[in-house]
């Protein structure tokens, strides 16, 4: 029996790109049901996106250990996860930024993770 995967805390996490990536991710896999990584892997694959994800790779990114450097490898992740969820990636994302679709959301996570994939949260000030 696969093992369900839990959202990493913030100290397991290198930066707070690399978390809200994340949160995003976990974000729809909870609201898939937690699906098993090979049902993911295996929609991402059907998807139309230019890349697919094997079962490794969408275990690194929900623990985020890799940001993938191909957009490709991210969009197939949504992808399955949006068709497993039931959710329409180019829906409105409701957050406290910029008006994007939930696609590009990700996707403007996807490129924050990547510009700065170690720089440490800063304690809180007492």
């Amino acid at each position: 029996m696969a093992r369900t995967m839990r959202m990493p805390t913030s100290s397991e996490l290198p930066s707070q790109e690399v978390g809200s990536f994340v949160e995003l991710l976990f974000e729809l896999y909870r609201q898939a049901r937690r699906p098993p990584l090979r049902e993911i892997s295996a929609e991402a694959g059907r998807s139309d996106a230019d890349g697919t994800a094997s079962t490794e790779t969408i275990r690194r990114m929900l623990r985020g250990i890799t940001i993938p450097s191909n957009w490709g490898t991210v969009e197939a992740v949504l992808l399955g996860l949006c068709k497993i969820a039931g959710r329409n990636p180019d829906e409105r994302y409701d957050s406290n930024g910029p008006e994007l679709t939930l696609r590009g959301e990700l996707e403007w996570r996807w490129n924050r993770a990547l510009d700065h994939p170690g720089e440490h949260r800063s304690a809180a000030p007492y």
